[in-house]
């Protein structure tokens, strides 16, 4: 929607950065944080949808579905503990790692953000 208001993707990665931390900390409901992931419940998807139509205000729509796709995916836990586990060597139960792993969380949707912005003069 704004995106052709966007001149760089810096400017790109800010809006979107400040986005990502309005839809997945202050628009995510304890009813969403709870039962995303599983994807077979209503609440990863409803996440997921109010993901991709924050993203949607700095990336065209398709675009924006695709990072609203790939939010839904990192929040069932499996890549997230596929890192911990195989390239840090630390398993889900380990002191610390519920820190760690919303610190691995978070790198992962900003890259992904990040790539997305990357892309944008592509598009």
């Amino acid at each position: 929607m704004f995106y052709q208001l966007i001149a760089t993707p810096t400017e790109v990665l800010v809006w979107a950065a400040v986005l990502h931390l309005v839809a997945d900390w202050l628009l995510q409901t304890e009813w969403m944080a709870l039962h995303k992931t599983s994807l077979r419940h209503a609440a990863s998807w409803a996440h997921a949808g109010v993901y991709a139509l924050c993203m949607a205000l700095v990336f065209p729509l398709l675009v924006a579905i695709l990072i609203g796709l790939a939010h839904l995916l990192v929040d069932t836990r499996a890549p997230v503990h596929w890192w911990m586990r195989t390239l840090k060597g630390m398993s889900a139960t380990a002191p610390g790692a519920n820190v760690v792993e919303i610190g691995v969380d978070q790198s992962i949707h900003v890259i992904v953000i990040a790539l997305a912005a990357l892309a944008m003069p592509w598009y």
